[in-house]
């Protein structure tokens, strides 16, 4: 069997300890300096050139998949040309850091010092950001009411490249087209040049790609003649006739197309380290494939999942490199490199097949953190033998899959403007997110907007409690409101002016985006070659605003009921002595916390909180919609990750009865200990939500305890709760199976626990690469007790 390869390669993997990789940045620095005064896009091809000539190769003991995006197993790259900051200002610290720390060698930050940062300071991307960022939306970020540095400290991302292209044309398929586009060219016309320079640029970045795989053939026939084993000497041979072939042709087998999609995949990270490069629809655009060397009986099933199995593992040999800040909420390395399985093709049919079972295969047999794995579920046409695979791995706990509504997905892929037969074609992007195969261009989660914060705001007239500086406009001294009504509308007004402010530090990080061409990216979006645009430039069929994502859904609702309730409807206390009570985080107020936490909740199915949760979230949508970027309508989401710990820290005590600094609400997930009416009673709440105005996403995890489902019983209850999910309109849906005993046996002994995979927030890490605020709040949300599709589950502690 082929199991001892795969164990070898993760052992060996598993046993590397990720370090900051400068050998790209080396050579982009070195390209740039060489071509000063060359079009941007030419000096970026160039560099990508550059790198596949000169990059370190190595194939590694046993692997039949090869390619390394940088030169050490597990390196951070770090994409100089956006952010060098990044590693500057942790270059003492990065090694000992508590949180997703990487090796730094000495002779690399004598590199990085001599070398790389001296040329690029003054020139990064980040760097203008910080020069032209809006003084209102300094003072918010600063404040931690919205999020909106992250992307503009790693590359684009929040894509799904067009993987079919590069199977079904090749490079020089592509090469071709581009070569048409170019002879068509009249060089008297405005702009003609830009264009020429644009279309070289692509086949720079071919002939860079061409190279690479060409390198790796060589080593293969290299290796292979210093072999003794004759089978291991056959795999190199057999690996160097697939390199030569692919991704330069068309690719003609299963083995070669997922070589082609890694290569490609590769050199996106090469181009611009970032998460959110998603393989998307592999079941679909690499079934073909599978069907006809199993037809013709080139490979045998086991032999198909042994080379699909390693293709699993090649996707955790890169980490993405983030601040300590960012890595202490944020920890696991996340690279969010979504596959989707299931749900509808092109004509409106059942898309599952064969492939589909061994991609989740793949998921069950590697056991490791990437690549995320989503489900499409289609009520209609999916056949329950799918969901129940599905649920079969939810079983395992291992923080696979996230579940997937495929209709409200439709739904969402048409209100950003796609048509309905695209629209089938749509597929999950880095947490929650929906996106279209080599077709859209979006920053699916550019902004975070803290609604805790919106609500502290609207308390307190505009005026952050921490520094007592005025932060937005005066709405009002909420003492002074007559009704519920107008506490509502000041909230409602905070909310308009935040969302204008996160809109108008999208628009400048548009236009500084601008100038960080992606020559990689764009060759595989063939529209961007027809117009002869580049991705950055919003070149792709479907260019879509930027999405602004809502964190603390339940801390709005649970703060707008309780103010309704305690302060207007039933008077049992004022507003004036809530005010007290918040600013001294409830000490000394307890009779007013106990009220207060006893107040009606979201999640509960309580008719009140009903109300409020859909107009708040129409409010929202609209709000966010009414603004278009230069590439379209802004969009809405609900996926904060784990931005929900970050934001709390900047809130003081709610009217919910939350204290201060504590985390806010996950995703579109009851606030911790409050979801009293079971699994019922939050599908109801979340219901209320319109999830396909939320376009880039709604995030929702929900708790079982493992006991549950252990029998037939429950993994019938658990298919039937999915199908509920699907006749609510709710879009996503993570079931986390593990109880809280084994968490907290792993954060007391993590030696014991190095591959205990859990599911975060939208991304899936190792338990014990976590930080503790992070474990903590996972350890909240696993229930003590829970529901099965409506059934209560006894007390267990």
């Amino acid at each position: 069997m082929y199991f001892n390869r795969i164990e070898a390669r993760k052992a060996a993997l598993r046993s590397v300890q990720p370090e900051i990789d400068l050998e790209n940045a080396r050579i982009l620095t070195q390209v740039f300096r060489e071509t000063d005064g060359e079009a941007v896009v030419i000096q970026k091809a160039k560099a990508f050139r550059a790198q596949c000539r000169e990059k370190t190769i190595e194939i590694f003991n046993d692997e039949l998949i090869v390619g390394c995006p940088g030169s050490k197993l597990r390196g951070g790259l770090i994409s100089v040309d956006t952010c060098w900051t990044i590693l500057a200002d942790e270059l003492d610290t990065i090694s000992q850091r508590e949180n997703d720390p990487f090796q730094l060698r000495e002779e690399d930050r004598a590199l990085f010092l001599s070398e790389i940062q001296p040329y690029w300071q003054g020139r990064s991307v980040y760097e203008a950001w910080q020069k032209r960022i809006p003084p209102q939306t300094k003072i918010l970020r600063d404040a931690g009411v919205i999020q909106i540095d992250k992307k503009v400290a790693r590359g684009f991302g929040d894509v799904t490249a067009g993987y079919k292209q590069i199977l079904r044309e090749g490079l020089e398929g592509i090469k071709e087209t581009i070569n048409q586009k170019k002879r068509g060219l009249i060089m008297t016309d405005p702009g003609a040049f830009e264009t020429n320079d644009y279309l070289n640029a692509l086949l720079i970045a071919i002939e860079g790609l061409e190279i690479l795989a060409d390198r790796y053939a060589e080593e293969a026939i290299r290796l292979a003649d210093q072999e003794n084993d004759p089978k291991r000497k056959q795999e190199l041979l057999m690996i160097a006739n697939v390199c030569r072939h692919v991704p330069k042709y068309p690719a003609v087998s299963f083995h070669e197309a997922l070589q082609a999609v890694y290569f490609y995949h590769m050199a996106l990270f090469m181009e611009q380290n970032a998460q959110s490069y998603n393989p998307g629809r592999m079941d679909q655009y690499l079934y073909p494939y599978l069907q006809k060397d199993l037809a013709e009986e080139r490979l045998t099933p086991d032999q198909a999942q042994e080379l699909l199995d390693c293709l699993w593992i090649k996707f955790n040999e890169t980490c993405i490199f983030q601040d300590a800040a960012t890595a202490q909420f944020v920890a696991g390395y996340p690279m969010l490199q979504n596959v989707c399985v299931g749900g509808i093709n092109q004509l409106g049919q059942d898309a599952v097949n064969e492939l589909s079972y061994m991609i989740i295969q793949a998921a069950v047999e590697v056991q490791l953190f990437q690549p995320s794995l989503s489900i499409r579920y289609n009520l209609a046409k999916n056949p329950n033998r799918f969901l129940r695979k599905v649920v079969e791995l939810m079983q395992l706990g291992m923080g696979f899959p996230a579940f997937h509504n495929d209709d409200i997905g439709i739904r969402m892929m048409m209100n950003k403007g796609v048509p309905l037969k695209e629209a089938y074609d749509w597929n999950p992007c880095g947490c929650v997110e929906t996106n279209l195969e080599g077709r859209m261009k979006q920053y699916t989660s550019l902004a975070d907007i803290n609604l805790g914060s919106v609500c502290e705001l609207t308390l307190t007239n505009g005026i952050d409690r921490a520094s007592g500086q005025r932060l937005t406009p005066e709405t009002g001294d909420p003492r002074s409101f007559a009704d519920f009504e107008a506490f509502k509308e000041a909230v409602k007004q905070q909310l308009s002016y935040v969302i204008k402010v996160c809109v108008q530090g999208s628009h400048v990080i548009d236009e500084i985006s601008l100038k960080r061409p992606v020559p990689v990216l764009s060759l595989s979006h063939k529209e961007c070659i027809e117009r002869g645009l580049d991705y950055s430039q919003g070149g792709a069929k479907y260019n879509c605003g930027n999405g602004i994502t809502s964190v603390g859904v339940a801390d709005l609702i649970n703060t707008l009921v309780a103010v309704q309730t305690l302060v207007y409807q039933e008077k049992a206390f004022t507003m004036d002595t809530l005010l007290m009570a918040l600013a001294h985080d409830f000490e000394g107020y307890e009779d007013i916390l106990e009220l207060c936490q006893k107040a009606p909740k979201y999640g509960n199915a309580d008719q009140r909180v009903h109300e409020l949760t859909s107009e708040m979230f129409v409010f929202i949508a609209d709000e966010i919609e009414q603004y278009h970027s230069k590439f379209g309508k802004m969009t809405a989401g609900i996926l904060p990750v784990t931005g929900n710990i970050l934001s709390g820290l900047f809130v003081g005590a709610l009217p919910s009865g939350r204290k201060a600094g504590t985390p806010l609400a996950d995703g579109i997930t009851p606030s911790v200990g409050t979801d009293l009416g079971g699994s019922s009673g939050i599908l109801q709440s979340a219901a209320q939500i319109p999830h396909d105005r939320f376009v880039q996403g709604t995030l929702m995890n929900m708790k079982v305890d493992p006991e549950l489902i252990q029998h037939e019983q429950g993994i019938a209850q658990l298919m039937v709760l999915l199908k509920s999910i699907c006749t609510l309109g709710i879009f996503h849906v993570f079931i986390h199976i593990i109880d809280r005993d084994t968490l907290l046996r792993a954060q007391k002994y993590p030696e014991e626990y190095q591959g205990l995979l859990i599911r975060v927030a939208g991304y899936t890490a190792y338990f014990v690469e976590l930080d503790k605020h992070v474990q903590d709040e996972i350890i909240g949300r696993t229930p003590k007790a829970g529901l099965v599709a409506g059934e209560p589950c006894k007390e267990r502690y």
